[in-house]
């Protein structure tokens, strides 16, 4: 294809009060050397620095700095971006926090999708790096040593298995995900049941590769309310499941649910014992045996802050 032919694909850059990231994240997202890009920066009202700091790129036709005229909070300011700003045949969501370590990731995922020529692609994920384990879980057609395609069906019912992404990593069909309804849960999960729905309606193709950069710092959401993460992840597979019952049988569904409670309360158990030292962390742990190798990584968090 010729660069007038290419698709248009959005990087959507939702900030809100992120000074010090945010140059990272927009540089970054500039430095792709796919032809037909747009990037969209959505300022959710932003108090500090971020939207002075923002506006000095808008001179590069690429960037487009969009605040909105009120706050909408994380998921309004995610689903307003999607539905009503990006323009793009493909998307992907980069928080303001975070940032690219490839500047390839967008022209090889468009340009393995394209080689394919298959219409049923909804999605390309990187971070993959299990993929000889999900090689040896799930059908795939093998692509090349980096990257595989598998059916979305399959990838959702042994997610709790194989399954790992997160918004940098994901390009996805924005049709389908705006007329699914992206962010429209007000979970912290709210990415997760976006994207899982998207893939129910096509192939994916999974890269093992890394190509971004996930900050911890004491703002992230899913830090800072982790004690409510449990609770909002149940909520999350309750919508989940029932979209998902138009594709699988109650028996599927069943199996699929208990499997990824357990592993979403070991998830929130990891994530509570890595940023908490006290009592509640040393109950969760010793109640918990079967964290197998996180077992004792998480004594040594609690014992030595480790």
């Amino acid at each position: 294809m010729n660069n007038q032919s290419l698709p248009l694909v959005s990087i959507i850059i939702p900030t809100y009060n992120q000074q010090e990231y945010i140059t990272d994240a927009i540089e970054s997202a500039l430095a792709q050397n796919y032809p037909s890009l747009e990037i969209i920066v959505s300022d959710d009202c932003s108090t500090d620095q971020t939207g002075q700091i923002a506006s000095r790129y808008t001179s590069d036709s690429r960037l487009i700095y969009h605040r909105n005229e009120n706050n909408l909070g994380r998921v309004g300011n995610y689903h307003n971006s999607a539905h009503n700003i990006a323009g793009g045949v493909w998307a992907v969501n980069l928080d303001g926090d975070d940032y690219y370590t490839s500047k390839t990731f967008v022209n090889d995922a468009l340009n393995t999708i394209y080689h394919l020529n298959e219409d049923d692609i909804v999605a390309y994920c990187y971070n993959h790096s299990n993929l000889e384990h999900i090689k040896n879980t799930i059908s795939f057609r093998e692509i090349d040593e980096n990257r595989i395609l598998v059916s979305g069906k399959d990838y959702f019912l042994k997610y709790y298995e194989i399954g790992r992404f997160g918004h940098p990593n994901v390009l996805y069909r924005r049709d389908l995900g705006t007329k699914l309804g992206l962010y429209t849960v007000p979970y912290q999960a709210c990415d997760f049941h976006s994207l899982i729905r998207i893939f129910l309606l096509g192939n994916i193709i999974l890269d093992k590769r890394a190509i971004a950069y996930w900050r911890v710092h004491g703002k992230n959401t899913t830090i800072r309310e982790v004690d409510d993460k449990q609770r909002q992840a149940m909520l999350t597979f309750d919508a989940i499941e029932e979209f998902a019952r138009k594709y699988f049988s109650p028996e599927e569904l069943v199996l699929w649910r208990k499997n990824m409670d357990t592993a979403s309360y070991l998830d929130y158990i990891r994530t509570y014992i890595s940023v908490n030292r006290n009592l509640k962390a040393v109950k969760l742990l010793l109640a918990n045996p079967h964290l197998k190798y996180w077992y004792f990584r998480c004594w040594a968090r609690i014992l030595f802050g480790k």
